[in-house]
């Protein structure tokens, strides 16, 4: 054996890395989860430990190596936002449905206002503002699996959660040809940048189209019982996934309309969540794993950064509360709860899906360290609130009592 390697041989394996995060990451979480704790922060306090902000072993360049892996974890939360969707409920709701809407907006433009009193530019602001719109969708979907919630305000949130993403996907495409055609290397004008990145919507939607008609097709035409349908089910997300990818399509509007689709279209028995709940359940625990592995902390040790995030997260809370205001269907302690369970953020990279380790570049020093400091205070503290507020709701039942 060579002398000159002095690292344990583990060390020299991406994949024994990961492998070893991750279990430590359901050690700790499922260690937690029986005091009570959500099982989420299990990766964060491996991702902590291993990450940027500890030993230093997962870092982007590990990463990088196992970003197809990441893609499929991400695939599969993105179609359970998707299939969450109901899109009859939607249209027919009233109030209800125009006050997600308008929470939806009203956390952006709130965001925004806060950044720019924080002297971020206006361009920056509007941008990380844009992206702030849309709820992160592992967090909350891990904890209505974790405490196995379901009720009134479950429901509109998690079809929240699909509704805000949609609009800052929308919102991130306009901002971002603004952005990109007026920056010192532009090369498009605003028009034509704003095309492409409407290019990208449009192939996305036609992605899923395809994808969900090969599967649709593939299940009729082999008579396949509901029991198999998962399997076939996959391999078309899988599909989705590869052809977004290797034509910079919308990823995120596929996979979510793949959901919609399966929710809305399908009239036959769906048993894919009961089939693949372990495996969604790993890609909870896997993504926020690198989330939290790429948080660096010292951003939090900037006394005016952290202050601004702190911030951004108070007022995105308050301004969706406010938007619930109007709204009929639930009680005030319900809003409370919808509001405070909707209080996560994404990242540019949860966004667009295509690579979830790289950040826009596009913003200046102070922006790009306040949306770190945003990032680091989403890991450390939206579990904790999104769980607060589904216990606050009244409506989870761990262990089958409330």
């Amino acid at each position: 054996m060579n002398e000159e390697l002095t690292a344990p041989l583990w060390l020299l394996s991406p994949l024994a890395v990961l492998g070893a995060a991750l279990m430590l990451a359901l050690v700790i979480g499922l260690t937690l989860q029986r005091f009570q704790i959500p099982k989420l922060y299990g990766a964060v306090i491996a991702g902590l430990v291993l990450g940027a902000s500890g030993a230093g072993l997962i870092d982007e360049a590990l990463l990088t190596q196992f970003q197809e892996l990441a893609n499929g974890a991400a695939a599969l939360v993105l179609f359970e936002v998707g299939r969450k969707m109901d899109l009859a409920w939607l249209l027919r709701s009233g109030r209800q449905g125009r006050s997600l809407l308008l929470g939806t907006v009203a956390r952006g433009g709130a965001a925004t206002a806060v950044l720019v009193l924080c002297g971020v530019p206006w361009g920056a602001a509007i941008f990380i503002g844009s992206i702030l719109i849309a709820v992160n969708p592992v967090i909350l979907t891990s904890m209505v699996a974790d405490e196995n919630a379901s009720g009134t305000s479950t429901f509109a949130t998690a079809n929240m959660v699909g509704v805000s993403n949609l609009v800052a996907l929308l919102a991130l495409g306009v901002t971002l040809a603004w952005t990109r055609s007026h920056g010192i290397d532009a090369d498009t004008g605003f028009g034509a940048e704003l095309m492409r990145q409407g290019g990208k919507l449009l192939l996305g939607v036609l992605i899923a189209l395809v994808s969900y008609g090969l599967y649709a097709l593939a299940t009729r035409l082999c008579k396949v019982p509901a029991t198999m349908r998962p399997g076939l089910l996959l391999a078309a997300l899988l599909i989705d996934l590869g052809l977004c990818s290797v034509t910079a399509a919308s990823a995120l509007l596929s996979l979510l309309l793949m959901g919609v689709l399966l929710r809305n279209a399908e009239k036959r028995d769906n048993v894919f969540q009961a089939q693949l709940k372990t495996a969604q359940d790993i890609g909870y625990v896997l993504l926020f794993l690198i989330s939290a592995a790429l948080v660096d902390l010292q951003q939090l040790l900037h006394g005016w950064v952290v202050l601004a995030a702190l911030a951004v997260v108070a007022v995105r809370i308050v301004a969706t509360r406010l938007a619930l205001a109007t709204a009929t269907a639930w009680d005030e302690r319900k809003k409370h709860a919808m509001a405070l369970s909707m209080c996560s953020l994404v990242s540019y990279g949860g966004l667009v899906v295509d690579n979830t380790l790289n950040a826009y570049t596009g913003l200046d020093q102070a922006s790009t360290a306040l949306m770190s400091a945003l990032l680091a205070l989403n890991v450390l503290v939206a579990p904790g609130l999104t769980w607060l507020g589904l216990r606050l709701a009244g409506e989870t039942y761990r262990g089958g009592t409330p």
